[in-house]
């Protein structure tokens, strides 16, 4: 049934569509079977082929019941009006379209096949891109802390110099004060040696004026 309904819709088409321009009209030989090519346009002239179902003729000349025909090879023959038609036989549509349907298929399973290795292909970048969003989000993170720790870093080392400013600043302010220190002990030093000096020398000039003193009352008794 689905035969009949093809070649119905085969041969409608076919009707629709209007012959191409041309010296000799193509004609097939009609469905399945095997008809005679003859010397001439009856039954009784001797026949020089069979033709089958599906062949390409060229009409050279058309008769009521009879036309000459020519087939590819260039033999020519007479043959019955009936077996011809100017579409192609269901069976030769039919297996045009199979072979298309092949090809079809054939397209089709490259296409798929293609498909799944691009589907494999996205994965496997959408699989590189959350282990790159990830590592980024691990850099990001690490940077904050590096950034954070490197902040608090630059306030320790600011702390540290303004500890070693202060450390030096007393360290010359130790030192200015041992300086002072040790010129308050010469000059002491030196202010005892003096006053002992003076003291000395004081205590001389007492002793040599007293013996003066002694030595003029002797004189006068």
């Amino acid at each position: 049934m689905k035969y009949l309904n093809v070649c119905f819709w085969m041969v409608l088409i076919g009707l629709l569509i209007p012959a191409a321009a041309g010296v000799a009209e193509t004609v097939y030989v009609s469905e399945d079977f095997e008809i005679t090519m003859r010397t001439g346009p009856g039954t009784g002239h001797k026949i020089i082929s069979l033709v089958r179902s599906g062949k390409a003729l060229e009409i050279q000349e058309k008769g009521e019941d009879w036309s000459l025909v020519r087939m590819r090879n260039g033999k020519e023959g007479w043959v019955l009006n009936r077996y011809l038609t100017a579409n192609q036989p269901c069976a030769m549509v039919l297996q045009r379209v199979r072979q298309d349907y092949d090809v079809l298929v054939a397209k089709f399973t490259d296409m798929k096949k293609n498909f799944n290795e691009l589907n494999a292909q996205k994965k496997v970048a959408d699989a590189d891109l959350s282990q790159s969003r990830q590592d980024r989000d691990e850099l990001s993170a690490a940077y904050t802390t590096l950034k954070k720790d490197a902040s608090e870093f630059l306030k320790l080392k600011k702390r540290h110099q303004q500890v070693a400013a202060d450390l030096e600043a007393e360290k010359t302010r130790s030192a200015k004060l041992d300086e002072e220190n040790m010129q308050m002990k010469r000059n002491r030093i030196i202010q005892w040696v003096l006053t002992g000096g003076g003291i000395m020398l004081l205590g001389f000039f007492i002793g040599l004026f007293s013996s003066s003193r002694r030595k003029s009352r002797s004189s006068l008794y």
